[in-house]
């Protein structure tokens, strides 16, 4: 039955167990974020008491943020968002096992929200998975606090200088948020442009904390 019946690890092709996604050997090499900026949590290769993102103008307050977007973490959220690929939904939820960011402390945990016209394209949201899930593992409820009221270009696809100007004005609050702590979770950090625009809204209306959680910090910014 085991040679009818089994799946091929997504690193290296090797037979694994039934619903498994990754071999022991892949899952070893997960590409995690070892070294931290201490004061904002940004990750670097070296570990820092502070670093240039402290001294960026910046809205959010702190950043959790376990994985690199390299290696088999890319290819599962390319896969997830551009080859509906319900395989890794399973994977994600394994993923929460190596995200500590004291969810519990916070009054939301929200997904940075897409589009409608995207969700038409894309049935599968990695940010309100990741979400959930985070949510589900503090005993919290994921709430969607932000809409997405403006069709925005794929930052990656855009010069760095630009990606301030596609974000800007994007989103809308759908909820109170005064005095409230925030947790602002998505899948990919690249500039941080997305972020920084979310929590500029959340903490003109109010909220007094701002954290974000995101599965993958792009290496190329």
């Amino acid at each position: 039955m085991n040679e009818i019946f089994y799946s091929e690890c997504a690193g290296c092709d090797t037979k694994i167990e039934p619903g498994k996604y990754l071999c022991r050997q892949c899952l070893g090499a997960l590409p995690l974020v070892v070294e931290t900026c201490e004061a904002c949590g940004y990750p670097l290769e070296v570990s820092a008491s502070c670093c240039r993102n402290c001294s960026s103008s910046k809205f959010f307050d702190y950043l959790f943020i376990p994985f690199w977007y390299k290696g088999v973490i890319k290819e599962a959220l390319k896969n997830l968002k551009f080859r509906y690929g319900y395989r890794e939904i399973n994977f994600l939820k394994y993923l929460t096992n190596f995200v500590e960011c004291r969810a519990g402390d916070y009054d939301f945990i929200t997904p940075v929200p897409s589009h409608f016209i995207r969700k038409f394209r894309r049935f599968i949201h990695p940010a309100d998975i990741i979400a959930s899930n985070i949510a589900e593992k503090y005993g919290k409820k994921k709430v969607e606090i932000l809409k997405r009221r403006k069709y925005t270009k794929y930052q990656w696809q855009l010069k760095k200088n630009m990606r301030h100007v596609n974000v800007r004005k994007a989103f809308e609050l759908r909820k109170e948020v005064k005095g409230s702590k925030i947790l602002l979770v998505d899948d990919i950090m690249t500039t941080g442009n997305t972020l920084n625009e979310c929590a500029k809204l959340l903490k003109s209306n109010g909220a007094c904390i701002v954290d974000c959680l995101v599965l993958s910090k792009g290496i190329f910014v």
